[in-house]
C-alpha cells in the first residue's frame, strides 16, 4: 500500500505598506529628488486648496504623527505642521504594481490579487522548488524591494 503525505497549505499575504506613498517616492527619486518622502512629514492626497481630498497614503513619520488613510488632509495637517501633500499617479502606480505582480508570478502562478498593491500566494505547489516558507517570504521581500525601489 503506498503512503500518502498531505502536506497543509501555505499561504502567504503579500502587501506594499502604504504603496501610493512608496512608489511616489520611488518615482520623485527617479526623477532626481534629493528627498525621499518616506522620511519626512508626508501623504498622497487630493488638492487642499480646493478643500478636496483625503489621505491615500502616508510616510511612516506621519503615521507616527497620528495620520490614518482616509482621513481628511486638514484633519491629517493639524497633525503635521510641515505635512507634504502629493498628488497620486495613477499610471505609474499602475507600472509599479505590474513590474511587482510580474515578479511574483516568475515564481508562481498561483496568485489571487486582492489590489493593486496586494495579493495571496498559494505556496504549497512550489515548497519542493524553494524550501522553508518564512525563508522564501524573506526572499521574496527582499527581491520586491530591489526590484521596485521600495
Amino acid at each position: 500500500m503506498e503512503e500518502v503525505i498531505f502536506m497543509k497549505r501555505i499561504i502567504m499575504h503579500i502587501d506594499v505598506n502604504n504603496a501610493f506613498l512608496s512608489w511616489t517616492a520611488v518615482k520623485l527619486l527617479y526623477d532626481g529628488s534629493k528627498k525621499d518622502i518616506r522620511k519626512v512629514e508626508a501623504v498622497i492626497g487630493g488638492d487642499e486648496s480646493t478643500r478636496h481630498g483625503i489621505v491615500l497614503a502616508k510616510s511612516p513619520v506621519a503615521k507616527r504623527k497620528g495620520v490614518v488613510t482616509a482621513e481628511t488632509l486638514a484633519s491629517a495637517r493639524r497633525k503635521c505642521k510641515r505635512l507634504e501633500i502629493y498628488p497620486p499617479n495613477f499610471s505609474w502606480y499602475k507600472f509599479m504594481s505590474r513590474k511587482m505582480f510580474e515578479l511574483i508570478s516568475s515564481y508562481t502562478s498561483d496568485i489571487e490579487k486582492l489590489s493593486i498593491d496586494e495579493c495571496f500566494l498559494d505556496y504549497t505547489p512550489v515548497a519542493h522548488m524553494y524550501g522553508d516558507p518564512i525563508k522564501f517570504a524573506y526572499f521574496l521581500k527582499n527581491k520586491i524591494y530591489s526590484n521596485c525601489d521600495i
